[in-house]
């Protein structure tokens, strides 16, 4: 009975794989659209923008010490910036050796500090230096506003009678602000959480699985829609006359279904991450969150099949359930953070629990991350796919 099985899972695949709207619809124009869409959200790239700084104030201490502003402003932020590979920060003793440097094209903005009390901040830069200048602009203003806020608790201090307020105090606060490497602010990845682990995946994976997991649903048709059309065709009948048990086309059609969704899952991933760089996380993970989410679309469309009359219904209304299920789920955006009701059905869909499943693996999480998102595409599955499964059997009844 398992050979029977095969041979009839065998057929349907080689019949598959002579058929080029499979392998548009599984291959082709998701990896397109992958490509198109991760070069695309690349853009321009802006790393290392070469910067300025000039110094030009009295100190407050002893020689050789810097006042609190400039001390923000170099140590802090811009030393931070440095560290993140934003910016590659040059010193000059001057204002004149900055604007030369920029009139010479070495770098394309710069900080002037000048003054103690108060200190002025200029910031200078090339016409065509827009990233270099808004990036400068947003370091001043806030490192002004540590200075303020730091000045305005000394302040609280003196009227309270705390003997250290003084201009030395301020410096020394920035001080140790500044020790150790710790600047008046701190660059971070915007999903990196509180204790370290990364909580989102990067633009190109997201890409990737939006497209991949969306045309699965187009994909997984060839196979179960294949009762209707042999059914039309007339080859149904008689299958249904011959030896082979009736439960046997219908599952050799869900298998069908099944390996052609996991085939092209697995070659889109591979495609991605070989070629375009997308970060997957852990593989295990990852191929519990595949099998999860092509049962998932396998569940649609059998009950779509058993709820349809011809095949050019059920293309119509697998095709219109895709789409939705793309947009909701998060294919093409987000909706989840979104809010109102969008937010709220967007959950149902298997495509957010797949991208969820790649958040929780990000970081270098066990797969094990990934068990909670696939039990919930688990349980789509089976909500969809028993009554799918139970309309879907009358149509090889003999």
């Amino acid at each position: 009975m398992a050979a029977q099985l095969w041979a009839l899972v065998w057929r349907d695949l080689w019949a598959r794989l002579r058929d080029r709207s499979a392998l548009v619809l599984g291959l082709l124009a998701p990896a397109a659209l992958i490509a198109v869409f991760s070069l695309t959200a690349e853009g321009p790239t802006q790393s290392d923008l070469e910067v300025g700084f000039v110094s030009e104030t009295a100190s407050v201490v002893e020689a050789g010490n810097e006042t609190p502003v400039a001390l923000a402003i170099r140590e802090g932020a811009l030393s931070s910036l440095e560290a993140a590979g934003t910016v590659a920060v040059t010193d000059y003793g001057d204002r004149g050796a900055l604007v030369a440097a920029i009139e010479d094209g070495d770098i394309g903005a710069g900080i002037v500090v000048t003054g103690n009390d108060p200190a002025t901040v200029e910031v200078v830069q090339d016409s065509d230096a827009v990233v270099s200048g808004a990036i400068l602009g947003a370091v001043a203003d806030s490192s002004a506003a540590a200075v303020d806020g730091i000045g305005r608790a000394l302040g609280a201090e003196m009227i309270l009678g705390v003997e250290s307020s003084s201009p030395e105090a301020l410096q020394q606060r920035f001080q140790a602000l500044t020790a150790e490497g710790e600047g008046a602010i701190t660059i971070a990845d915007a999903g990196d959480t509180a204790d370290g682990a990364v909580g989102g995946i990067d633009l190109k994976t997201q890409l990737a699985a939006g497209m991949a997991t969306f045309f699965l649903f187009f994909t997984v048709q060839f196979g179960v829609l294949g009762l209707l059309e042999e059914q039309r065709q007339g080859t149904l009948t008689r299958l249904l006359a011959s030896p082979v048990p009736a439960w046997q086309i219908l599952l050799a059609k869900l298998l069908v279904s099944f390996i052609v969704g996991v085939a092209s899952m697995a070659c889109l991933i591979a495609f991605s991450a070989i070629l375009l760089g997308a970060e997957w996380g852990n593989l295990l993970g990852v191929a519990v969150l595949v099998v999860a989410g092509v049962l998932a679309a396998v569940s649609t469309i059998t009950l779509v099949v058993g709820l349809a009359e011809t095949p050019e219904q059920a293309g119509a209304i697998q095709s219109m359930l895709a789409l939705v299920f793309g947009i909701l789920g998060g294919s093409f955006f987000s909706l989840a953070r979104s809010g109102g009701l969008a937010s709220t059905i967007s959950v149902l869909t298997p495509h957010f629990w797949f991208g969820e499943g790649l958040v929780q693996l990000s970081g270098g999480q066990s797969w094990t991350a990934a068990l909670g998102p696939a039990g919930a595409m688990l349980i789509f599955a089976a909500a969809v796919g028993l009554p799918g499964l139970l309309l879907a059997g009358r149509t090889v009844r003999p």
